[in-house]
């Protein structure tokens, strides 16, 4: 891959983790572990299982996530032609998410939380996985923004197939540490206070990010951008 490519995939990589961390994720942890793992996360006996299902979680959610990178890489690909349109719409949306992410600007359309919760029993690899399907396919006001920007970004690149690379990078920072979590679910009840505070600065530096990333798009300077990152900072172009 490029070295866009290669920016691209960091800050996709990024933007999981500042999803996982938010204060409207990050709270809701203990919950979602018991419903998925059948109540089996934390138990010293049942760790493994708890592992297995958190994993079949993961899957759920990775799946609905790189199909939407396909679905919005390939409608960059059909658009081309308005390459510049493209760059200004999809930079201005990525702005406007971003000032939302800073607390600047109150939009009511993104505060809302749209959930589906499928009538299932937790404990079992299949409901785990519909259960990571539904996380994926709701909209919460930290995760929703980001996943929208990383979509919208998509818009530069080169193939179709990039947009599920994007995707995967962003499922994989959301995943680490839910699974890191479903290990060490205790450690994480002790530190949740202190996690709890620490996150609460994570939405504003998520929504400068992305502000200056809506910039770097509908401007065409996304290139440049990530020319100068790999001249500060040269290992990141191994990433690609």
């Amino acid at each position: 891959m490029d070295t866009l490519s290669s920016i691209g995939l960091l800050g996709a990589f990024l933007g999981g983790l500042v999803s996982f961390f938010s204060p409207c994720t990050l709270p809701l942890l203990p919950g979602y572990l018991s419903v998925v793992t059948g109540r089996s996360a934390g138990k010293a006996d049942r760790k493994l299982e708890a592992l297995l299902l958190s994993l079949c979680f993961v899957v759920g959610f990775t799946l609905v996530f790189l199909i939407l990178g396909l679905g919005a890489s390939s409608l960059s690909q059909l658009l081309r032609g308005y390459r510049q349109e493209l760059n200004w719409i999809t930079g201005s949306a990525v702005i406007v998410l971003g000032v939302f992410m800073t607390g600047l600007l109150n939009l009511p359309v993104f505060q809302r939380t749209l959930q589906f919760t499928p009538r299932l029993q937790g404990g079992s690899p299949w409901s785990a996985t519909v259960f990571g399907v539904s996380f994926a396919v709701g909209w919460t006001p930290c995760i929703g923004p980001i996943l929208g920007a990383i979509l919208m970004a998509t818009s530069n690149v080169a193939r179709a197939q990039d947009g599920m690379v994007y995707l995967g990078m962003y499922s994989a920072g959301l995943a680490l540490p839910f699974l890191g979590s479903t290990l060490c679910l205790n450690l994480f009840q002790r530190h949740r206070r202190l996690l709890g505070r620490w996150s609460a600065y994570t939405r504003p530096v998520a929504g400068t990010i992305l502000i200056l990333m809506g910039i770097a798009i509908a401007s065409g300077t996304m290139t440049r951008l990530s020319s100068i990152m790999v001249d500060l900072f040269p290992s990141l172009a191994t990433l690609g």
